[in-house]
């Protein structure tokens, strides 16, 4: 019976040990990059930066916007840096409704959430899709899929 009780014990901490971690990694925040960072990034890794804030302009929460083009200008990632959370979370909404909308039979999606920060990820109909929220800033991507890796790669590296 106490060989019975120390192995509960022990399970029964290990699942708190758990459960802890599973919870700060849950509720952990991102860290925003801002525009000029971006901007940066991306420069140094070889891309062409478009400075397309002025299309905004009638947006007075639109605050910078870069995109990104790769050499041969066959995809883009575009960056959003918008005057406070509450516009970047419906951005980042209403871009999610728009992907959902246009994905056929055959999908594959992806959908996270935490404290400060959400992503959704969609591939569908040759097209990988992503809309990436962080704060106040928001990452945009709408590509074939044949360069998808590449994409994921670079988000990943920006914590996008």
């Amino acid at each position: 019976m106490k060989k019975f009780i120390k192995i509960a014990s022990i399970i029964i901490v290990i699942l708190v040990i758990i459960f802890g971690i599973l919870m700060f990694s849950i509720n952990k925040e991102k860290q925003s990059i801002s525009a000029n960072t971006f901007e940066t990034t991306m420069r140094n890794k070889g891309y062409a930066i478009t400075d397309a804030t002025s299309q905004f302009a009638e947006y007075d929460y639109v605050e910078q916007v870069y995109i990104a083009g790769n050499n041969e200008v066959d995809y883009q990632i575009e960056f959003y840096e918008l005057s406070d959370d509450s516009y970047a979370q419906s951005f980042y909404a209403n871009n999610q409704s728009k992907f959902e909308t246009s994905k056929g039979n055959t999908a594959t999606q992806k959908n996270a959430s935490a404290k400060n920060y959400s992503k959704y990820e969609l591939t569908a109909n040759g097209k990988y899709q992503v809309v990436s929220r962080i704060d106040n800033t928001v990452i945009y991507v709408d590509v074939d899929n044949t360069y998808k890796d590449k994409v994921q790669d670079i988000l990943k590296e920006l914590g996008y």
